[in-house]
Parts: structure tokens; sequence; C-alpha cells
């Protein structure tokens, strides 16, 4: 099984494991030197004893060497010179696991007569025995582990079964659930609290929401009725007769109430999940609303000096809202136009596809990826919300929009519908 070591069932399999293993090696360690200890202390004890209990008979003349028991050795006078190198240069006293050749000494170094005196036990098998305790405090270690590992797992699943249980119940809460509350079904355990706290959130969210929908419905209205009075107004004023300064203005009206109306729609169609809040009569020509905003920024095409060239590949028919095609198209063509004093801009539609390209001032290449956020802008007093806004309307609509841009040559823009 795979586990993430950033979860949290790694970490608790973690701790488990790390407090069971240290536990363990401390365990065993201790053993070990409480064994050596108390070897150490014994043998020595007895060594000493039975050198005491030597030297007594040597010095009453009553010792033979037939009377030591098995594994003895007892070295003094000419004898003490047959003994190795390593055991002469012993100091006086008691000495603990001293190997030489392929035995185990407890060695009583002494002076008999005047003369050094060592006293030898033989305690090999006891060392043997010591290493095979070692060796099964070694194999239950790894037999600890392993069983660690065990119950870990077996421990973690059974502790983050109610998380688990409380991420499977907030996955499946829907966006347009509102008034909805978890923490009864929690009461009295540990999770009932992230519960509790999910439900305050939940209550702060609901009110968020409730507020945003009033202001939607009340900007929507509000909004829309100055504008439907002003648009009526200039319908009046343009069926009488104007000199041609005033049709001019007339028309500037228009399309200005026009294009807040459409902004309008799209704000408000975006910030809404119900995609259903805004008109739609009848599928949208693409090339219809080029042709209208080409012909909207003629003066503006004119003061930068900015040669325009179309290329109409097909006439895409689009079932999306105008507004926000408008928009979108319209913003496109705005930056374009702000950003090349003078230059080109060409524009193609082809039958799934719009592009804009021109021979601007162009985006550095490391903020081509910023472009699309909401607070970027270039331009001073700008908000960066029209690029945000073509972004988020593609998004919507599962369009896809890249751009190309290269410092001093230009930008090109790309949407596929």
């Amino acid at each position: 099984m795979k586990l993430n070591t950033g979860s949290l069932r790694f970490r608790v399999l973690l701790a488990l494991v790390l407090i069971v293993s240290v536990t363990s090696f401390l365990f065993a360690g201790g053993v070990l030197i409480i064994k050596t200890q108390l070897e150490a202390i014994i043998f020595g004890e007895m060594a000493a004893q039975q050198f005491d209990a030597l030297k007594v008979q040597v010095d009453e003349d009553t010792y033979h060497s037939s009377d030591l028991f098995s594994g003895w050795q007892f070295y003094f006078g000419e004898t003490a010179n047959v003994v190795p190198e390593q055991i002469a240069r012993l100091s006086s006293g008691s000495h603990h696991s001293v190997l030489v050749g392929n035995f185990v000494y407890q060695i009583q170094v002494g002076e008999l007569q005047g003369r050094p005196a060592y006293l030898m036990y033989d305690i090999t098998q006891w060392e043997d025995q010591e290493h095979r305790v070692l060796m099964m405090l070694l194999y239950g270690l790894g037999i600890v582990l392993v069983a660690s590992l065990i119950m870990g797992f077996t421990a973690t699943r059974a502790i983050l079964a109610p998380v688990r249980r409380l991420s499977r119940r907030l996955t499946d809460i829907r966006p347009g659930q509102r008034s909805l509350r978890i923490a009864q079904e929690y009461q009295g355990t540990e999770i009932g609290q992230i519960a509790a706290a999910f439900d305050e959130y939940m209550e702060r969210l609901d009110q968020f929401v409730e507020r945003e929908r009033s202001f939607t419905a009340a900007a929507s209205h509000e909004l829309r009725t100055p504008l439907s009075v002003m648009m009526g107004a200039v319908d009046v004023l343009d069926s009488t007769e104007q000199s041609a300064v005033s049709k001019r203005a007339i028309e500037r009206i228009k399309r200005a109430c026009s294009e807040m109306l459409a902004f309008i729609e799209a704000t408000l169609y975006m910030s809404r999940e119900d995609v259903s809040q805004i008109d739609q009569t009848a599928p949208i020509d693409l090339s219809t609303i080029v042709e209208r905003l080409l012909a909207d920024n003629d003066d503006q095409l004119r003061s930068h000096n900015i040669q325009v060239e179309t290329h109409f590949n097909a006439r895409p028919i689009l079932n999306a809202p105008s507004s926000l095609l408008q928009i979108s198209v319209a913003n496109l063509l705005r930056n374009a136009i702000e950003h090349t004093r003078p230059g080109k801009i060409n524009i193609i539609v082809r039958s799934n596809s719009f592009c804009i390209s021109d021979t601007g001032e162009g985006i550095p290449t490391d903020k081509l990826e910023q472009v699309f956020d909401r607070s970027y802008t270039t331009k001073p007093g700008g908000t960066g919300l029209g690029l945000n806004l073509v972004r988020r309307i593609c998004d919507r609509f599962d369009w896809q929009i890249h751009i190309e841009s290269e410092l001093g040559t230009g930008t090109t823009v790309n949407i596929h519908f």
C-alpha cells in the first residue's frame, strides 16, 4: 500500500512505529547493559574470593592444582612467566571478558609472595550465551517492528475512520445546498468539534450568498431601469429632426447605453450559477458582431493611425448570449487598439475560432501568465477587469483562449469555440 508522506495516516503510523522501536531498543539495550554489569560483578567477586582462598592455601603449603574446579587456571611463581603477554600487562584487580585466542576469561590479577599471580576462569560458554541472547533480542526487535507496522495500519484505519466519514460527508454536499448543518451527526466525538466549526463557516457562507443574491437582484433591476429610460429618451430624440452633429451624439449615446446594458448582463450572468438569468433569443453571428464593433471603434482606429485587415473565412453561428460574445470581442479589440499606435490589426474569423493580432508593443514573456489576472493592468488607472472577464466568459462556455506575444513585435490572441 502506497502512503502519502504528508498524510495524517502516515504521520500517525510513523509516530507509532518510532515510539515502539525506540522503546524496544531502549529495553533491549537496558537488558544487555544490566546483564553485562551483573556478570562482571558476580564473576569478579567469585574470582576475587577464589584468589584469596588459593592465596591462603599457597601460604599454608596446602595448594594442589588438581583441587581447582573445571575451567579455572592459577598461575603464580615460576608458572606466571608462561601467561600470554596481553594478560601479563593487566593491572591488579578484576578484569571481565578478556579475549585470549578463541576463549574468553574472567581474570583476577593479584600478588602472591611478592610476585604477580593470575587466576583465570573460562567464561566462553557464558559469552556465547550472551551472544545468543543478543541475537534473540535483535530478532525480537525485528518482529516487534513488523508487528508495530501491522498494528499501526490497523490502528490508523480505526483512528481515521471518523475523519474519512466526515470527508465523504463534506464531499457529498452540493454547492446549491443551503442551511445545511452536520454537527448533530457527530455529537460526542472529537470530529464533532470540526463539524461544529464547519457549521459556523456554512452559516457565514449562507449569509454571504444571501447578501450576494439580494445585491445582484437589486443591481439587475436598479441598473437596467435607468438605462432603459435613457435609451427610450434617446429613441425619442432620434425620431425628431436633428443636425448632423446631434445625430452623431445620439448614436454615441445609443452605443454607450447598449454597451453598458451588455456589460451589466454579462457581469450578472457570470456572478450566478443559474445560466438562465440572461436574455438570449437566437444564435448570434460572430462576423456581424466583429463588423459592428469595428464600425463603433472607427474613430479611434483613425486617430491612432491603425490599419485593420479582416478575413472572414467563415461566418460561425454561436449559441451564446450576444452580450457576452460582444464583450469578449470588444475587450480584445480595445486592448489591441490601446497598445498599437500606430500599426496594424489583423482579424481572422474561422468556423470554430476567432483570432486577433496586432503589431503593438507586445507583452514581456514573464508577464504572459498574469495578463488574465483581475489585478493585472499596464494602463495607468486601469482595473485589469477586461481580459479577466474575457477569460471567465471563455471558461464558462468551455472555449479555449490562448495568447502569444513578443515584446516590441506584437500580440496574438486566439479563441477556439
